[in-house]
C-alpha cells in the first residue's frame, strides 16, 4: 500500500538516449513515501511514456542518462516551508540529492540503485516475450 505525501511533486526531466535526440519533459506526481529510491524514480520515468506503445518502449531501453529537477507544484496547495523542508529529510530525497538528481544507466556507469531501476524498466520485455 501507497503511502503517498498530500502535495504533488513537480518533476522536470532531461532524457539522454544513446541513439535518439535528447528530450525533456515536465509532469506531476505522488511521492510514495513507502517506496524505495529505484521504486520512485523507475514509476516516475515510466510515467512520461506510454507503455502500450512500441516506439515508447523503445525509447525507454534507450536511455543512458535521466536528470531530474523537483519542485512544489502548489497543487492542491502550496507547501508551507516547515513541510518542503522535511519532504527533503526522507530517505528517498536525500539519496535523489545525493545524486544531484541524475541517474546513469549506462552499462559502466550505473550503480547498484541504478541497475535496479534499469530492471524495473526494462521489465516490460519479458511480458512481451
Amino acid at each position: 500500500m501507497a503511502i503517498c505525501w498530500r502535495n504533488q511533486i513537480q518533476a522536470e526531466a532531461i532524457f539522454t538516449y544513446a541513439n535518439y535526440d535528447q528530450e525533456m519533459a515536465t509532469t506531476n506526481f505522488l511521492f510514495d513515501v513507502s517506496a524505495d529510491e529505484s521504486e520512485v524514480i523507475s514509476k516516475l520515468i515510466k510515467s512520461y511514456f506510454d507503455m502500450d506503445n512500441a516506439e515508447d518502449r523503445e525509447l525507454i531501453s534507450d536511455i543512458v542518462k535521466v536528470s531530474f529537477c523537483f519542485s512544489d507544484t502548489g497543487y492542491p496547495q502550496k507547501m508551507p516551508k516547515k513541510e518542503a523542508e522535511k519532504l527533503w529529510t526522507l530517505p528517498t530525497m536525500k539519496a535523489f540529492l545525493e545524486r544531484n538528481g541524475k541517474y546513469y544507466f549506462d552499462d559502466e556507469q550505473r550503480d547498484d540503485v541504478e541497475t535496479s531501476i534499469k530492471e524495473l524498466l526494462d521489465c516490460w520485455k519479458e511480458e512481451i516475450v
